[in-house]
């Protein structure tokens, strides 16, 4: 049986090293014409010099361009996003998370992902729950103890989830999350946030993944998920006595105890009606002069690590016998790629 060459794994590699039809074909030294009509499968044989050619220029393995997988768009919804996002960006982040995705499959052929807790599905409107509501009972599934969440990342990926850290190379997105058949619930996120963002959008997407099953509107879903996340993270009774007539001290101090940040803090106040709509405004034009909007909150929170992909690939290595090449070659790509992607780098310690 011939092996057919996949245009689809053209545009996903090409869009994962950042490059338009022209750069790539001024780089391969071929025509722009050549890698339209073959991205568009006019052309669905290239000669082995071109495959050659786009092979060396996007440092993937010639066989990546013959796989049978086919990509998945984004959902329009499930993610927090920001107007300005450029296509090319958004492009690549799609190419990444595809690509990651394809790993996954190809990983969990031989790792069972064990799940210690349920990973529901609420449906709000037949429950007649508030998105706090919901919150509440994931809390109570999940047997989460009072007080602050310690490390929310590990208790998703203990109830099956699979947490994904990818750097979108833009400060404009924060996380995608879908469920895929055959795979568990996927939430990929920005790698380059601070901890205390990092843990609320965590929870933002929790709410998308368990109580937002279909398309509606994405400004009431967003909202949802922004007043599900502030409940799971700060429930209602446990943090008012850290909310009565907030400072910058008392939210500073709330903050590190509840490891989330200060703007989340002033919006939990206002959402659960315990400061005034001027005392909201009052706040907020504060934490704006005290330039925490461009230089970042004091305090920061270390940003949580998943587990269960770094455990899947030391599965591969140690049990499975599997070397690095036969890892890249596994996961169809280069062996600098995948010590970069999947190996930890040792610290640098300084030698006095």
């Amino acid at each position: 049986m011939t092996v057919k060459f996949n245009c689809a794994m053209l545009q996903v590699a090409r869009a994962a090293r950042g490059l338009t039809q022209g750069e790539l074909a001024s780089s391969a030294k071929v025509t722009q014409a050549l890698v339209s009509k073959v991205e568009n499968g006019l052309i669905p044989d290239p000669t082995p010099e071109t495959v050659d050619a786009f092979s060396g220029v996007l440092n993937f393995p010639r066989d990546f361009f013959f796989l049978e997988d086919r990509p998945h768009g984004l959902p329009h919804f499930h993610y927090r996003k920001r107007a300005k996002l450029g296509k090319r960006v958004l492009e690549k982040i799609e190419a990444d998370i595809n690509i990651r995705r394809m790993h996954l499959e190809r990983l969990l052929r031989s790792y069972e992902v064990h799940a210690a807790k349920e990973f529901p599905t609420i449906d709000l409107v037949r429950n007649q729950w508030t998105p706090r509501q919901a919150a509440q009972a994931l809390r109570g599934l999940w047997m989460v103890p009072r007080g602050p969440i310690d490390n929310l990342t590990e208790i998703v990926e203990r109830a099956g989830a699979i947490v994904v850290q990818i750097d979108f190379g833009t400060t404009l997105l924060d996380a995608i999350s879908f469920r895929l058949p055959g795979l568990p619930p996927l939430i990929f996120m920005n790698s380059a946030m601070p901890g205390d963002r990092y843990r609320f959008t965590l929870a933002h997407e929790l709410c998308h993944l368990i109580c937002h099953a279909h398309p509606e509107n994405e400004e009431e879903l967003e909202t949802q998920a922004d007043e599900f996340a502030g409940e799971l993270l700060t429930p209602a009774s446990e943090v008012r006595s850290y909310l009565v007539n907030p400072t910058f001290g008392s939210l500073g101090r709330g903050k590190q105890y509840w490891k989330v940040s200060i703007k989340a803090l002033i919006v939990q106040a206002s959402r659960l009606n315990l400061i005034t709509p001027n005392q909201y405004t009052r706040l907020n034009v504060m934490y704006s002069k005290a330039g925490y909007v461009k230089t970042g909150e004091p305090f920061p929170i270390p940003l949580e690590k998943p587990s269960t992909i770094s455990a899947a690939i030391g599965y591969h290595l140690t049990s499975l016998g599997y070397s690095v090449e036969e890892m890249a070659k596994l996961l169809m790509i280069n062996t600098q790629d995948f010590s970069d992607t999947y190996t930890e780098k040792p610290r640098l310690r300084l030698v006095k």
